[in-house]
């Protein structure tokens, strides 16, 4: 029965994909430059990609993946039939996002938004790729407002599932997490995106059409301060990057990609940057134990005394199509992870009253890090299992446990995850995006499901294989720092690379000397090929790391000083 309902879950991922894929092809139709009518039905698909992009239906890639501008891009444009220039729409946008980090329950604005209805507006109005950046990032500033009343508004459901739990309803506290919640999210996520969406295009395209007609100047402008804004993505995945001595590996794969004049394509300095990252973890590493993430000699006991393979399995598998289903402030993964326990329960306890306990324990407050923090899933089994056999471990015991790693494994897993694993992946995939090759969303895809259920589904079994010292020896002779420093060398690699692809900026002063002009690009060009890049991006590190500025105030203020600087003075100007 279990495999069925897995299965079942599994089958309706794979139907909505295809039914989605389907219904784009069927309804997109070509229609070359400029504007492109947006029509209901597809106004429609966009709205509910947008949703499926924060629904728990696509085993935890929904958010790790379908949320990234560079997917979003890609899926609008492949509903709107201009699935290539979507494609370079999005890996546009996204490169703002490039450092986005989610934690601890806050997001600092919606790439979800800004990819989904961002293309979906700068398709319909004729906006090229370069542009759709400016356009799209106010969105993602918005997005943040529906975030926080999907928050608020989902605890409600947390105590209906109370409800069930005190009737020791097992069925009824899992449908709790995501029936009600799923329903109200499509309310406040799909319709709006769809009505603006449809709404929109036009607007947009009349405006651009306006402003082409009377402010050519001003959409120079904007082209500027798509190229510049790139900058600002990548510092902000600098502040997790930039430590000790590493960021000398930032500097290096800039000089490589400047100094090969983009002869070097992305994937080929991300595996030079994966040798130089071995390397150097190797020589700093020297003498000390292999790199292992759980050492031999640790405490390992006997399991699967009650619980089978396939238990741990079937727990994995809900946690990971619904850890975030019913997400809210009160409980925030509270509801996921009764959820992902409902197989442990129905194996472990047969009385009513040891399953409404149980259900209880486990509807409480609870927040990590999906993957990596599934050890802690694996942990809290193993106590259970214990419990259930006659061990002395009370509620407060198994709680104790998940309140104090949850944080630590939030912390590791935040940075590995988005602060190293997911720009890496989205730098590759974006990179082939730009290029014109479709295998870019493709790639990063592959990727993060490498990572997503492997990793995750690893980990899990070592936290229940191991028990409460699983933690331990994680941490045991400082293997995962080797894990952690390896990334960072490699993500200070590709993030100065990227330095190169995807920040744009140039300008158009000139002086005289002696009777010769000299153009100030060019005098820069001779010195270091993009140099203006290179000091925007570190200029825009110093303001958010040591002036503490926000990414708001930095991208208003990149914004102005680029119309400012395309205003022309006497027929001259800035940019």
């Amino acid at each position: 029965m279990e495999r069925r309902k897995v299965a079942g879950a599994l089958l309706l991922s794979v139907v909505l994909m295809l039914v989605g894929g389907v219904f784009s092809v069927v309804r997109a139709a070509p229609t070359g430059q400029g504007e492109a009518k947006m029509s209901i039905g597809i106004a429609f698909v966009v709205g509910v990609l947008y949703y499926a992009s924060l629904s728990p239906f696509f085993a935890n890639l929904g958010f790790t993946v379908l949320y990234r501008p560079l997917v979003a891009g890609t899926l609008v444009g492949l509903v709107m039939g201009r699935p290539v220039e979507g494609m370079a729409i999005g890996a546009n946008i996204n490169v703002l996002y490039l450092g986005w980090l989610s934690a601890g329950g806050s997001l600092p604005g919606d790439p979800g938004l800004a990819g989904y209805l961002g293309t979906a507006l700068a398709l319909g109005g004729g906006l090229g790729a370069d542009a759709a950046l400016a356009v799209a990032a106010p969105l993602g500033l918005l997005g943040g407002l529906t975030w926080a009343l999907r928050l608020s508004t989902c605890s409600i459901f947390a105590h209906w599932a109370d409800q069930r739990a005190e009737k020791a309803d097992i069925d009824g506290v899992a449908r709790m997490n995501y029936v009600p919640s799923q329903i109200w999210l499509f309310i406040i996520y799909a319709v709006p995106v769809m009505l603006a969406a449809y709404l929109g295009s036009q607007a947009v395209a009349a405006a651009l059409g306006w402003v082409g007609q009377n402010l050519g100047w001003a959409m120079g402008g904007l082209y500027t301060a798509s190229g510049a804004l790139a900058a600002l993505g990548i510092a902000l995945n600098l502040r997790f990057l930039f430590r000790g001595s590493l960021p000398a590996y930032f500097f290096l794969g800039f000089m490589i990609a400047a100094l090969s004049g983009g002869s070097i394509n992305l994937l080929s300095l991300a595996i030079i940057g994966t040798c130089v990252a071995l390397l150097h973890v190797m020589f700093t590493s020297k003498g000390e134990e292999s790199l292992s993430l759980f050492p031999t000699g640790g405490e390992k006991v006997e399991r699967f005394k009650l619980l089978s393979k396939n238990d741990l399995f079937q727990s994995w598998l809900r946690w990971l199509f619904f850890s975030h289903s019913c997400y809210n402030w009160e409980r925030m993964q509270g509801m996921g992870f009764a959820h992902s326990m409902t197989p442990i329960i129905k194996k472990l306890y047969k009385t009513r009253e040891d399953i409404s306990a149980a259900l209880k324990r486990h509807l409480v407050f609870f927040n990590t890090q999906p993957d990596i923090g599934g050890v802690v899933h694996g942990i809290t089994i193993a106590m259970e299992e214990e419990r259930a056999m006659g061990a002395d471990i009370s509620d407060d015991a198994i709680n104790s446990v998940k309140t104090s790693l949850m944080g630590p494994m939030a912390g590791i897993g935040d940075t590995i995850q988005q602060g190293i694993v997911i720009p890496i992946a989205l730098a590759i995939g974006m990179s082939l995006a730009l290029q014109g090759n479709i295998l870019g969303p493709v790639v990063f895809l592959v990727l993060m499901a490498i990572f997503v259920w492997g990793v995750g589904w690893w980990l899990w079994q070592q936290g229940y294989l191991q028990g409460r010292s699983a933690v331990t020896n994680i941490l045991k002779g400082g293997a995962l720092n080797r894990v952690i420093t390896l990334a960072q060398v490699l993500g200070n690699f590709v993030m100065g690379a990227l330095t190169v692809s995807f920040v744009s900026l140039a300008t158009k002063i000139k002086f005289i000397i002696g009777g010769t002009t000299f153009e100030l690009q060019k005098v820069l060009d001779s010195l270091m090929p993009k140099m203006l890049p290179l000091l925007l991006v570190l200029f825009v590190w110093w303001l958010l790391e040591k002036k503490r500025i926000s990414p708001t105030k930095i991208m208003v203020g990149i914004i102005v000083i680029a119309l400012l600087g395309s205003y022309p003075i006497r027929g001259f100007s800035i940019f």
